[in-house]
């Protein structure tokens, strides 16, 4: 049988609440891409959107969740700062995905944000999530004890974020993992402002997943 493409808004019940993420599976996936923004609105929704449309036409799955919250936790600060309640739905929401048909075989990974990456170290370190890798775009890392004995990590900074890179590698460094990658947008300073760098943010992401036995040689930078 011949898989088609599939488009779908999905909504997800977590404990009281219902989450959505809009999932599109192209034929003869091989990853899922969970990109996983900001519970705020802000630049980056459409910078993602862009990229999701990249890599679907590269023939990668995605699940976009637009935040983890409902409208009314995300007032409240504490929400948003609560990376273990966070972390929990990213995970169940991950665990929910192999229960979709045509999704039961695909490999997962977390895009998003370094600022947002604490709940995707813990969401990834749970055992039951089968979390392939973690990209993690730009500067802002937070502190995580732990280690990913089966999941890559890729790290995308930009060129000229100094100071990102001195931050990253000193928290990167601290967690042991399958394979650990850097990749420096050319002539970029940390935020990737430039459609043009934005661009190359997606374009190595993508490679990421076209290539996943030639990761080590595609990405040489090692933290």
């Amino acid at each position: 049988m011949v898989r088609l493409d599939f488009q779908n808004v999905l909504s997800f019940q977590v404990n009281q609440i219902r989450l959505e993420g809009e999932l599109f599976i192209p034929s003869h996936s091989e990853f899922l891409a969970v990109l996983i923004l900001e519970e705020k609105e802000d630049k980056f929704s459409e910078r993602f959107s862009k990229m999701r449309t990249l890599l679907n036409e590269k023939g990668i799955a995605t699940l976009l969740l637009k935040g983890l919250l409902t409208q009314d936790e995300r007032e409240i600060h504490a929400n948003r700062s609560d990376t273990a309640l966070l972390s929990y739905r990213l995970s169940e929401i991950t665990k929910r995905i192999k229960l979709i048909e045509g999704a039961e075989f695909l490999k997962i990974s977390y895009i998003g944000l370094s600022s947002v990456a604490a709940r995707m170290f813990r969401a990834a370190a749970n055992s039951n999530s089968e979390v392939e890798s973690l990209i993690l775009i730009g500067n802002g890392l937070q502190e995580y004890d732990g280690n990913f004995p089966e999941t890559s990590i890729l790290n995308i900074l930009g060129e000229l974020d100094f100071t990102g890179k001195i931050i990253n590698r000193s928290i990167l460094s601290k967690i042991g993992t399958l394979i650990k990658r850097v990749y420096f947008v050319p002539g970029s300073p940390n935020h990737f402002e430039d459609n043009s760098k934005w661009s190359l943010v997606s374009e190595a992401i993508q490679r990421w997943y076209s290539f996943p036995q030639k990761r080590t040689e595609e990405f040489s930078e090692f933290l």
